[in-house]
């Protein structure tokens, strides 16, 4: 679970979303990079750092520079996370992630709480 919160908080940058666009149309050398996006070669050097550090890119030399080319099965992964949740299956979830999160039930939040909280009346609501 920690290596899926590290590229999600990788992925929650704007300029390495940019630099995640830009490599999803071609591979292309940081120096590139910072003409595209208008930015210091330094700083593009951290941002690929930090996606280099979860996989999210590779860089392979070409010549004189380093090439940067998206890991589309860290993408992947991403993306198969992200459907779990939206299937809202959290037994599923706990089987392919290996979690221990109880699936939520108004019946047992009655027993559990002792006193209904807004919380639970909220979802109490929306089941009558």
């Amino acid at each position: 679970m920690n290596e899926r919160v590290k590229v999600f908080k990788a992925i929650g940058d704007e300029t390495r979303i940019k630099i995640l666009v830009l490599l999803s149309k071609k591979n292309i050398c940081a120096k590139g990079i910072a003409r595209h996006l208008n930015i210091s070669e330094a700083a593009v050097s951290q941002h690929i750092k930090v996606l280099k550090d979860v996989d999210l890119i590779k860089g392979y030399k070409k010549g004189y520079y380093v090439m940067y080319d998206l890991n589309k099965e860290v993408l992947e992964n991403a993306i198969n996370f992200m459907n779990l949740l939206i299937n809202d299956d959290i037994s599923s979830i706990n089987n392919k992630l290996d979690l221990q999160i109880k699936d939520f039930n108004i019946s047992q939040c009655k027993v559990s709480c002792k006193a209904m909280k807004s919380c639970c009346k909220k979802f109490k609501e929306e089941e009558e």
